[in-house]
């Protein structure tokens, strides 16, 4: 019987396609190079926290430790320190987290004075910034002047406190409402619309304690007029348009600059704003999040 002799294919057949499928092999790098070019810093920009993101994630970060009671006092007061400039960042760099970082400071500075107290450390007494270097504001006009009557009507009702000496009621706090009013109406540019005198009513049927409209809590009468001071102004600011929009406040057209203005305004106005909300609450209104973000 014949016996059937293996097929195998030639040598020289399977070396060439060896070396076929290595020079493919060699080559395919070097050709999807050259068809997919890489934009050099694309991804490193695409991984890259924008000021906002930064600013957010620092402050949450912080606030974080700061409220974990199982973090030493120490480690929670520096934290705390530390998250009332990450909270006012982000309102600078983050518009749209404008009143969160505005209030979220305030809560920090809040906490920070009462850890503070725990650890024996000296704090300055609060003091209510008045916009004394401030020479403009890249904000909306109709923005400045609502903040302006916002602060015209708290020193209104400060200065009857202070003449009846209730609770924590001084002229000097009345005239720096007063100064940042005229300040912020000045900035506006608008016709200046503030009453100067109100309807005084109330705050004399009730000048220890009062009924807080927008949160319907009972709360001391003068932490409830500085709380609604600030409401009044971070909601004028955080619903403002962008200052490049309005001709009367419009003076660079580099859009960085403008940027950066737009954000060194913002800080400067979630500052004084959190004086005020840091004051109510330092004088017993609600620190609570229900409370002060109603």
């Amino acid at each position: 019987m014949q016996t059937r002799t293996p097929s195998f294919r030639s040598v020289s057949f399977i070396a060439k396609r060896v070396c076929a499928l290595l020079c493919t092999a060699i080559l395919m790098p070097a050709l999807t190079a050259c068809s997919m070019p890489r934009i050099a810093g694309r991804a490193e920009a695409e991984q890259r926290q924008s000021p906002c993101e930064k600013a957010y994630f620092d402050a949450t970060a912080d606030n974080k430790i700061a409220h974990d009671q199982h973090q030493h006092i120490i480690r929670r007061y520096f934290s705390a320190q530390q998250a009332v400039s990450a909270w006012t960042n982000t309102a600078a760099q983050c518009p749209a987290r404008f009143a969160e970082g505005t209030l979220r400071s305030a809560q920090a500075r809040h906490m920070a004075r009462a850890l503070g107290d725990q650890l024996s450390v000296a704090i300055a007494p609060i003091t209510l910034s008045r916009f004394d270097d401030v020479e403009s504001l890249d904000v909306d006009s109709k923005s400045l002047a609502t903040a302006a009557q916002a602060e015209d009507r708290a020193g209104f009702a400060m200065e009857v406190l202070a003449a009846r000496n209730s609770g924590h009621a001084t002229l000097d706090i009345s005239n720096r409402h007063k100064t940042t009013s005229q300040r912020f109406a000045s900035f506006s540019g608008t016709i200046d619309d503030r009453r100067k005198t109100y309807e005084a009513t109330a705050l004399l049927a009730h000048p220890d304690t009062m009924l807080d409209s927008a949160t319907g809590l009972t709360a001391p009468t003068d932490a409830t007029i500085e709380m609604n001071c600030a409401r009044s102004e971070i909601t004028a600011i955080a619903g403002s348009s962008n200052a490049a929009n309005d001709h009367s406040q419009s003076r660079v057209t580099n859009a960085k600059q403008s940027t950066d203005s737009r954000a060194q305004s913002l800080g400067v106005l979630a500052g004084l704003i959190a004086d005020r909300v840091e004051l109510a609450l330092d004088w017993g209104y609600p620190s609570f999040d229900e409370a002060l973000f109603a």
